[in-house]
């Protein structure tokens, strides 16, 4: 059984290829998570906000509320986008680098309202 807030799971993935994977079977059904993000100075393995983000922007899903978790972590909220087009500047910045690596899924392209090439 995982630990809940706020009626979502609390989650850690140590690595952005475990946090994609789970998003390939979980991104169309889940109404969210926190992620529990481990700080560098904990040394515990642990996906990065950048990696985060990335994969956020790939399946459709943002991060928002970050809240203190313990010591050696914090929590990010990660759940599915609830507008399309809302992503920053910054973000569609990450998009068109995640569109050359081939990294975005059709997903991801209709949450941020890109049409695909």
């Amino acid at each position: 059984m995982h630990e809940l807030k706020n009626d979502l799971p609390v989650l850690a993935f140590t690595a952005a290829a475990t946090l994609r994977a789970w998003l390939v079977e979980n991104h169309a059904t889940s109404q969210g998570i926190w992620l529990r993000i481990y700080k560098r100075s904990s040394g515990v393995e642990s996906v990065t906000f950048e990696e985060v983000l990335d994969a956020g922007l790939c399946f459709g899903w943002s991060e928002s509320m970050r809240r203190k978790g313990d010591a050696e972590s914090y929590l990010q909220r990660f759940a599915p986008r609830r507008r399309a087009g809302t992503a920053s500047k910054r973000n569609m910045e990450h998009v068109e680098r995640l569109i050359k690596e081939k990294q975005m899924t059709p997903a991801g392209f209709k949450a941020l309202g890109i049409e695909p090439d």
